[in-house]
């Protein structure tokens, strides 16, 4: 419990009280002088009164007052100046909140009221001793927090400055960041990590990465097992890794033993550090702190959820002062550091303090650097003073510290260096192994799996939802405008939408058009509908009105579903759109009672069923074009998404590609279903995204990110950091130009993917070894072959039989897919070749290596007088000024726009289009297509 008028440690006795068996050294007559057998009788007697009560002198606290009190804190307010600057102390969960008052000399509360400033504490007492304390998750401590911050801010009408140590740091940041920066004046840490892989120096941080991820479920069924970690264990935990310290004081403590002033003055230490300052760590706080901040190491990567929101460091921007301990063996400086990158808008300053891990709070060294510093700071209203040290190390410059005599320096540096190379090795060994594991775990598997889908076989997304809620119903699915849902409520939500379909009277097998902006309602719906077997015929929302009720009416829907924004359409029902709804005398899903309608014959939909039809814009006309899509064919894009990128529960894919369009519904929110993963659907603006792309991946913490066309360049020229926590970009329509300068820059793969909207085959480099390629066909793909054609005349190449030709090796030729004989496909050749078989060549044109790898060449009706407009574009991006490019014909010549940061001489971009007949220019403006597609300027470029 809460001890408010004592110390940390109470005692039995009360101060000041001397029980008649109590032994008063006193009382026993001591020689004067520096004899050896003086300083022994001393020493027994001080060993004698600790081993007898437990302490040497009386129980020291700081006089404060209990202002708010919560079912997880006490909000406490020490003495300082009324009108002073504020600041907010929060500590660890492992250690009691007297780490701001260990001792008169050593007590932080009492530097910075003596200081002019106004020192509140939040206390989260001793959870072992409090009612449910044991079952305390972080939520709860950051919502404490939270609380603590309104109160100070009500009672004094001022910010704060949030400060935190160790991990009371790490809760300042994620506190920080869910509030936006709200009622926070600035944030200062001391010890605390961010990107904690890089707290095992002796292993790179990605090894480091492996290593948790791989040693994760071995240990967790262990941590559920555990109502939490008590504080002895914590205790000793803190002493194993800091022994250098642990021994340094013991050494001490028997030096001092005779020297009962000494020993009196540092007895709080010694009592505080010696266990009585330590308590215990709730289970659930536990375990969500090594998944989300050990395992994910989300503090750097972004992404982690908090009381339903997601937050990332990424949206810090307030100032930040962070104190790194020269030797903190428990967080090492470069994992401390690491707030800068985190954290790339905010105001970072860091300042080195030489010790370790508890020296940079309590000590010599705290009282004389740390708290001035901090009082200056804010006194200062959140700027260092001019003699301050603020110099950011390089991530593998340790400073040394500690005063040990050499002989135990040396064996301390023989030790590290062996335990240095075994981690080293391990680590090593660690990653290698991680990889082929991951190939077992999770490509492998997936890739068996398409193999083995038959036309009769069930498998929808409805069917993968439900599922994964079964599975792992608590686990985080998709991530929407700050908010995170898990499985269970993507699913739940499903089935409520299904309901009140069928409660409209929507039946299996009727085609239903949906038209929506990229929101959750518009994959709810699609979902929802194959649920009861019905078809969704999905428009882009930008299209005109006429257009989508001509295709509509063309693809044999009845009934359409909207968004509040499409309300208008006479019958349409309407879904979602939260508190801005608007539905005009539509007919209003979210206000049907579904809770007595019963689903009956739910995902019952077969392979071979047709799931969904997108009507796609044509290139030639804008005309939408329908373009069915079966659950085989989802399947097909969703699993061997999930296969080739090696989706796995720890990602977070990204979807900033339009839902309607095929890379967002069909890959991107399916490899995030079929993986497990957690999917980030964001809306992203027409022009000038790159800022905004940037921010939602750090937001979202995400490690994958599905591309089409040219989403990715303008990232080149955003002028942020090196750091995203991206893994993988994948996708379609990227150059392999393009592959390697993002690799350049961000230090991420790519994969480069081609499922045909209008057939089955499906491409992929599963290697990932050769970006840009487009690899070979994935198990459960149509059979593929490359026919020859003509680009001058853009017809395919017959034999003297009228059979298609297969194109040679290393020549470019068209794509050619098998089509099944239960298939209808639109201009499919029968008895194509001498096999007799049938099938569809495709518009685009492609090359095979010497090693079997496939490469986009282009498509076949950009071929202009047998110059491929890509080429044309691809030779324009040579020049590194040039940021987008299109190539059109007009009037059978080729032209040629580009935009560009600055002008480009005449005789470099004719060396750059070398022999290529096209007429090149400058240009103001190039527009993308929803997909990212280069639209033809519409003036002549100059």
């Amino acid at each position: 419990m809460y001890e408010v008028t004592r110390g940390f440690l109470p005692h039995p006795f009360e101060i000041g009280s001397t029980p008649e068996h109590m032994w008063d050294y006193r009382d026993v007559p001591m020689a004067r002088g520096p004899s050896l057998s003086r300083r022994l009788r001393a020493s027994a007697r001080n060993a004698l009164e600790l081993a007898r009560f437990g302490r040497l002198g009386e129980d020291y606290s700081a006089t404060f007052d209990i202002v708010d009190t919560g079912p997880h804190h006490r909000l406490r307010r020490y003495a300082g100046p009324a009108d002073g600057p504020v600041a907010l102390l929060v500590p660890p969960l492992m250690l009691t909140a007297e780490i701001y008052d260990v001792a008169p000399d050593t007590s932080a509360v009492s530097y910075l009221g003596d200081g002019g400033v106004s020192p509140w504490v939040v206390d989260f007492g001793a959870p072992e001793h409090e009612r449910g304390g044991m079952s305390r998750s972080l939520d709860d401590h950051i919502r404490a927090i939270v609380t603590s911050i309104e109160r100070v801010r009500a009672v004094t009408g001022k910010d704060v400055h949030l400060c935190g140590y160790s991990q009371g740091g790490m809760f300042a940041y994620q506190t920080a960041a869910f509030l936006r920066g709200e009622g926070i004046r600035s944030v200062v840490t001391f010890g605390s990590p961010v990107d904690i892989h890089k707290n095992l120096r002796a292993v790179r941080s990605d090894l480091a990465g492996h290593f948790a991820k791989t040693m994760h479920p071995l240990a967790s069924a262990l941590f559920e097992r555990m109502e939490g970690l008590p504080g002895k264990l914590t205790s000793t935990a803190f002493k194993i890794v800091s022994t250098r310290k642990e021994l340094e004081q013991r050494i001490d403590f028997l030096r001092s033993l005779h020297d009962r002033d000494r020993m009196v003055k540092r007895e709080a230490r010694r009592r505080f550090l010696g266990g009585g300052g330590f308590v215990a760590w709730p289970g659930p706080a536990f375990r969500a702190f090594v998944d989300e901040f050990v395992v994910h190491n989300r503090m750097m990567s972004g992404g982690f959820v908090i009381d339903g929101r997601t937050v990332s460091l990424a949206d810090l921007a307030l100032p930040i002062l962070a104190f790194v301990g020269s030797s903190d063996e428990i967080a090492r400086p470069a994992t401390v550091r690491a707030i800068a990158k985190a954290a790339p808008d905010a105001d970072v300053h860091f300042m080195t303090v030489r010790g370790g891990h508890f020296g940079i709070v309590v000590g010599g060294s705290a009282m004389a650097e740390t708290w001035p510093a901090v009082a200056e700071w804010i006194k200062n209203d959140a700027s260092l003073p001019p003699a301050a040290s603020t110099r950011e190390l390089d991530d593998d410059d340790d400073e040394p510290g500690g005063d040990l005599d050499l002989e135990l320096d040396l064996a301390f540096d023989v030790a590290a260096r062996t335990v240095k190379d075994a981690w080293r090795k391990l680590g090593e060994v660690v990653a290698s192994a991680n990889a082929t594991v991951d190939t077992v775990r999770w490509q492998e598997p997936r890739l068996r799996r398409l193999a083995s889908i038959e036309p009769e076989t069930k498998i929808s997304a409805s069917r993968e939802l439900a599922r994964r809620a079964k599975e792992t119903p608590d686990a985080t699915f998709f991530l929407w405008r700050g908010r995170a849902f898990s499985f269970r409520d993507a699913d739940t939500r499903v089935s409520n939408v299904a309901r009140g379909l069928t409660f409209v009277g929507v039946r299996p097998g009727e085609k239903v058009g949906v038209w929506m902006h990229s929101r959750p309602s518009l994959l709810s719906t699609a979902t929802a509908l194959g649920r009861i077997g019905a078809i969704a015929v999905i428009a882009p929302p930008d299209a005109p009105r006429e257009g989508v009720e001509d295709a509509f009416r063309d693809a044999g829907v009845d009934r359409i579903v909207v968004d509040p924004e499409h309300v208008g359409i006479p019958g349409a029902l309407v879904l979602g759109g939260g508190s801005k709804r608007a539905i005009d005398g539509a007919f209003d899903m979210e206000a049907v009672d579904v809770t007595e309608i019963a689903l009956e014959h739910a995902d019952e939909g077969a392979a071979r069923d047709l799931a969904m039809i997108l009507l796609r814009p044509s290139e030639q006309d804008g005309a939408l074009r329908a373009v069915p899509v079966t659950n085989h064919r989802w399947a097909l894009s969703a699993i061997g998404a999930a296969a080739v990128c090696t989706v796995e529960p720890a990602d977070t894919v990204l979807c900033a590609v339009p839902l309607h369009h095929p890379t967002g519904l069909l890959v991107s929110a399916g490899a995030a279903l079929a993986g497990g993963a957690r999917l980030a659907l964001v809306e992203m603006p027409r022009k000038d995204y790159a800022g905004a792309l940037v921010a939602a991946i750090r937001h979202a913490g995400a490690t994958i990110v599905f591309y089409t066309g040219e989403m990715l360049r303008p990232l080149l020229e955003e002028r942020a950091d090196r750091h995203l926590p991206v893994r993988l970009f994948a996708g379609s329509g990227m150059r392999p130009a393009l592959a390697t300068r993002l690799r350049e820059r961000f230090g991420v793969d790519t994969i480069e993917f081609y499922a045909g909207t209008a057939h089955r085959a499906i491409l992929a480099d599963a290697s990932g070894d050769a970006p840009g390629s487009l690899g070979s066909v994935l198990p459960g793909s149509a059979e593929v072959t490359l026919v020859a054609f003509d680009p001058e005349t853009r017809q395919v190449v017959r034999d003297g039989a009228g059979h298609l030709v297969h194109a040679g090796a290393e020549e470019a030729g068209l794509l050619a897919v098998k089509v099944e004989p239960d298939e209808i496909l639109p201009g499919a050749i029968a008895n194509a070749f001498a096999d007799g078989g049938t099938w569809l060549v495709t518009n685009d044109v492609l090359e095979r290596d010497a090693t079997g790898k496939l490469w986009f060449v282009d498509a076949l009706s950009r071929f202009v007088g047998g110059v491929s407009l890509r080429r044309v574009e691809d030779a324009l991006y040579t020049l590194p000024e040039v940021q987008l490019a299109a190539a059109w014909e007009s009037g059978g010549r080729v032209h040629a726009g580009y935009v560009a940061r600055e002008a480009i001489a005449p005789e470099r971009l004719l060396a750059a289009l070398g022999d290529l007949p096209v007429h090149a220019g400058r240009v103001p403006e190039i527009q993308l297509t929803e997909g990212f597609r280069v639209l033809p300027p519409r003036v002549a470029p100059r």
